[in-house]
């Protein structure tokens, strides 16, 4: 399997303090781990929100988007709730 980040996804990365950074971090190996096995924490909370694109919970209020198409999964959004709800809009 194969992953991607879009330039989106990384200068939002960029734009958290180190602390947070660390947290995306873990869920983005949570996630690859997810995307592997099959099994995920119960703290991440993936979640289907269209077609090909899932959902899951870095903190209470950041969440990482992806889109998986057969064997590549790109990262496409790190952001709010109110930015993931537009995100579902555009889809």
């Amino acid at each position: 399997m194969r992953f991607l980040y879009k330039r989106e996804f990384l200068k939002r990365f960029d734009s958290y303090h180190q602390a947070i950074q660390e947290l995306i971090i873990k869920t983005d190996q949570q996630i690859k781990e997810y995307l592997m096995t099959g099994l995920a924490p119960y703290g991440l909370r993936v979640r289907k929100i269209g077609p090909k694109t899932f959902e899951a919970r870095v903190s209470d209020r950041i969440r990482v988007v992806w889109v998986k198409e057969k064997e590549l999964v790109s990262f496409v959004l790190l952001g709010d709730h109110d930015e993931v709800r537009r995100f579902i809009k555009q889809i």
